[in-house]
């Protein structure tokens, strides 16, 4: 699969590829600051891999990769559907043990 190799400051690459899409986007010079959000979109999650400011003298280096691999998100944004069902299997689980 095509994906991105993200290596920031010459740290550990960032593997990132998804079914649906993936991206990188750097701001420079906007109202919230200077940034580099890398990210994606699977079917049911919004996916974050890197999401830190940036500083005069960083080095971003952006190479397409055909991969098999993909680097763990450091945080997974769940559909409101799926949270909802979570919700509601975890609201009988509780019921059931007397807990609330």
């Amino acid at each position: 699969m095509i994906g991105f190799e993200v290596i920031i400051n010459n740290r550990e690459p960032v593997i990132i590829t998804s079914n649906d899409v993936a991206y990188v986007i750097m701001n420079c010079n906007y109202s919230f600051g200077d940034n580099i959000h890398i990210g994606g979109i699977d079917t049911l999650s919004s996916l974050v891999w890197v999401d830190e400011n940036l500083k005069i003298g960083d080095k971003v280096v952006i190479k397409v990769v055909e991969t098999s691999k993909v680097s763990p998100a450091m945080k997974k944004n769940c559909d409101k559907d799926e949270l909802r069902i979570k919700y509601e299997q975890l609201k009988v689980e509780l019921q059931e043990n007397g807990l609330i």
